[in-house]
């Protein structure tokens, strides 16, 4: 019986052979664009599952809180956290702090490449280096290399490095037992090498061991409470209710953190899984991703799935009339539904085996352009890849269940004395089906081309405003972090010689550079007003040159000099930092004292706001103190020839290992570096658009079949009015105006709820776009276009068809 069975369906394939390679093909873009989409989906949500507690091991969150109302959310708590945790909760099992050393630092190692002198060091400039409790190497399930995971950061001067590291440092070499020294004078013994895998929201360089830090900077680092810069991790007993745990913390913060702390401190628990893809908080450990996104991408593998299963069943029951004497027949010679039902769908079966046969090459065939587009490194290996069989295998079943079920029903339903007369086609069952199908089709085609529009204008928006600083023109390098007693005099040394240079204009030197999120943050009040209204303050320490070099403009007071030692506690403040000290207007601010931090100060003058990181973020209060020697960064601004680029970065490279040896020499250009911020936002939109100009295209593939099945319905119809004398142009208006009201019908179902979705996306950026009608007249107007040239293809072919050939076929 199976083999009648296969042998009938394939009989029906082989005899309509383009309606068979539109069912094919539509499916297997569809299904392949889905499995594409589901791997990313799968690698994004995949972000610390490697850790075996993943499921027991929360963050815990630090949120600032004045007179009820939020003031600023951080990733990072206070250092007591941790361990006043595990003595005062029993539910907690173990616990971990790290601190990052933002910016990093130099690390020198022994130079161990052939012939290299006896004490030789190369160094190299790191970041993402963090000082860590020992139980970092247990609570956590990084993959660990070589040395003992227990012991390796026990005690003062330890240090693991991640096995990318130990290669860059050693090469082959064994990297176990060598010494390395971290900025100016800490050394380090090298006791271990572990994977530190780019699916973790905390990926690291190199981990130093927390006693070194308590030896170094004293007991606070152990009991200090205020002082939010360490990422406090928990791990609780199986079976825990975090919810339980968390109604303990108004409490707990009373006991710990003094009378009053908790109507200010509010701790919360992220668990772990959550992290990567929705936390956006205060001193993120990394640039996490973007769940919103991930749940778009998500949405429109499903919506080009539901497009491609919709062609299927608009055809297959388009198709009823041509099979109903077939129906017939079969009935009438004693055929059961059952039979039928089973032959129809082993029908859809095939073809969808067909379609995830050609969906497999597909997919392996895109998958570099796919990565490229993505930006991500996510492996193929079919051999080992659960989640593409899986994939591949429940869309399969999926799809033959989903497109043949229908079509199997309704034709197994028919009654012999009703298919032979072939009244089905015309029946108002089948056409409202089918004309709904269409409007789903093309509800789901004009929300994606809406959606992209609005994507789009959003991504142009950020990268044309002004951003309030000038970035372009600008090289940003390193500032030395190995230093001795005559920093300042070479400092002032370099940078004359570099202004004496060609091709630079001036040279600045800050803690900060647009583009970086600020670390540098404390309490900060106006002196006398309610110390209840203390906020957040950023600080940035700027030298001489820094606002003429970046173009911030001054709304109120003056600039200052900042090696003038008698600007020493004085400070510039923007405009957002007047506005939350509770200042009515910048001129108000001048010469008003504030605190911060604990720190008494002038406020000197009030520069305009800029976006320090881009246009998702609010402006920042930003306070800059000024510091002539800060060393964190170098801000040279070059002149715009850029014929005499090379020559002047040879220059400038020379000259700062002439006055900073044993420095690495690290640049970017700040418009370059900048722009990264931006690069998730370009990325998502780069694949939302490609997915959603796919889905309109197989939609298309469907109304062209669709199309082709309409008009040769009608051909006996198309051939009398053409004897009757209708001309070409009103035969083509008669075939396509069904499909352009369908259209229009689409688009006013996917309007209100689009308008919805992106209001919710858009909702994730301080500066932002208003959705605006147009976009989605926009997107009407196009998809109705494509519809309509796809429509027009076939109707033109029908109306231009001789009639006698027609009426004769008839």
């Amino acid at each position: 019986m199976l083999a009648n069975y296969l042998r009938v369906a394939f009989r029906a394939l082989r005899k309509h052979p383009g309606y068979t390679a539109i069912n094919v093909l539509g499916l297997a873009v569809g299904i392949a664009a889905s499995v594409l989409i589901l791997q990313y989906v799968t690698y994004e949500r995949s972000y610390d599952a490697f850790h075996a507690d993943a499921d027991r091991i929360y963050r815990v969150q630090y949120d600032f809180v004045r007179e009820g109302e939020t003031v600023f959310q951080s990733a990072t708590a206070f250092p007591k956290v941790g361990p006043a945790m595990l003595e005062d909760f029993p539910e907690v099992e173990d616990y971990t702090r790290l601190f990052l050393h933002y910016g990093g630092g130099v690390v020198r190692v022994p130079d161990l490449s052939d012939g290299a002198m006896p004490g030789a060091e190369q160094s190299f400039s790191e970041d993402q280096v963090f000082t860590a409790d020992a139980s970092v190497l247990t609570l956590f399930d990084y993959p660990w290399v070589a040395g003992d995971r227990t012991t390796a950061l026990v005690g003062p001067g330890k240090a693991v490095l991640s096995a990318e590291t130990a290669r860059k440092y050693f090469g082959d070499a064994d990297p176990l037992g060598q010494r390395l020294r971290f900025g100016n004078n800490l050394e380090y013994e090298i006791t271990g090498v572990i994977e530190s895998p780019e699916t973790s929201h905390l990926t690291f360089s190199l981990l130093l061991s927390y006693e070194t830090l308590v030896q170094a900077w004293g007991d606070g680092v152990e009991d200090a409470w205020g002082w939010y810069d360490f990422y406090n991790y928990i791990r609780f007993a199986p079976g825990t209710d975090p919810a339980a745990v968390e109604a303990k913390f108004p409490a707990f913060i009373e006991q710990h953190g003094g009378e009053g702390s908790s109507e200010r401190t509010v701790f919360t628990l992220q668990p772990l899984s959550d992290i990567y893809l929705t936390s956006d908080l205060l001193q993120e450990a990394r640039v996490n991703g973007d769940g919103t996104a991930v749940t778009f991408l998500a949405l429109i593998a499903a919506l080009i799935l539901l497009i491609a299963w919709v062609n299927y069943v608009n055809l297959a029951t388009a198709r009823a009339v041509e099979r109903a004497k077939e129906i017939g027949v079969r009935k009438t010679l004693g055929a059961r539904r059952g039979q039928l039902m089973r032959q129809f769908l082993l029908e859809s079966l095939l073809v969808n085996v067909l379609a995830a046969l050609l969906a497999l090459a597909l997919t392996a065939a895109a998958w570099p352009f796919f990565e490229h587009l993505v930006g991500k490194p996510i492996p193929l290996d079919p051999a080992s890849n659960a989640p593409l069989w899986l994939g591949m295998l429940g869309l399969l079943a999926l799809g033959a269940a989903v497109s043949g079920l229908y079509p199997a029903l309704v034709l197994a339903s028919y009654r012999p004395s009703k298919v032979l007369k072939g009244t089905f086609a015309r029946s108002a069952q089948g056409l409202t089906l089918r004309r709904g199908l269409v409007v789903a089709q093309f509800a789901a085609s004009v929300g994606l081309v809406a959606g992209t529009v609005l994507i789009s204008q959003q991504l142009h928006f950020m990268r044309s405003q002004d951003l309030g600083v000038e970035i372009d023109q600008t090289l940003v390098v390193e500032g030395p972090g190995v230093q001795d007693s005559t920093y300042a005099e070479r400092y002032d040394a370099f940078r004359q010689e570099m202004e004496r240079t060609a091709g630079v204009r001036g040279v600045a030197a800050s803690s900060e550079i647009p583009g970086n999120l600020i670390y540098w943050t404390n309490g900060a009040v106006q002196i006398g007003q309610d110390q209840n209204t203390n906020t957040i303050m950023y600080q940035m320490g700027v030298g001489d040159g820094f606002f003429e070099g970046y173009g911030l403009d001054l709304v109120a007071g003056q600039l200052y000099e900042a090696s003038s030692a008698s600007f020493d506690d004085d400070v510039l403040l923007n405009q957002t930092a007047v506005r939350v000290l509770g200042f009515e207007a910048p001129e108000a601010a001048i010469g008003a004292p504030v605190r911060v931090g604990g720190d008494t100060l002038s406020v000197v003058g009030v520069v305009a706001d800029h976006h320090q990181q881009g246009l998702r973020q609010a402006y920042y209060p930003i306070a800059y103190r000024p510091t002539p020697y800060t060393s964190s960064y170098y801000s040279v601004r070059l002149a715009s020839d850029e014929a005499d680029l090379p020559t002047t970065l040879a220059t400038l490279e020379a000259t700062y290992r002439d006055f900073f040896p044993g420095n690495p020499f690290e640049y970017v250009f700040l418009d370059q570096h900048f722009d990264r911020q931006y690069r998730t936002d370009q990325q998502f939109g780069q694949v939302f658009t490609f997915f959603a100009l796919l889905a309109i295209g197989v939609a298309c593939l469907g109304l062209f079949g669709l199309a082709s099945f309409t008009a040769a319905q009608r051909t006996k119809e198309i051939g009398v009015r053409k004897v009757l004398g209708a001309s070409v142009s009103g035969i083509v208006l008669l075939l396509t105006k069904d499909f352009v009201r369908l259209v229009v019908v689409g688009a006013v179902v996917a309007t209100p709820v689009v308008w919805w979705l992106m209001e919710r996306w858009l909702d994730g950026y301080a500066f932002r776009i208003d959705v605006r009608p147009w976009a989605f007249l926009l997107a009407t107007a196009l998809t109705l276009g494509v519809a309509l040239t796809t429509v027009s293809v076939q109707s033109i072919r029908a109306a231009r068809a001789d009639p006698i050939r027609s009426l004769r076929y008839e």
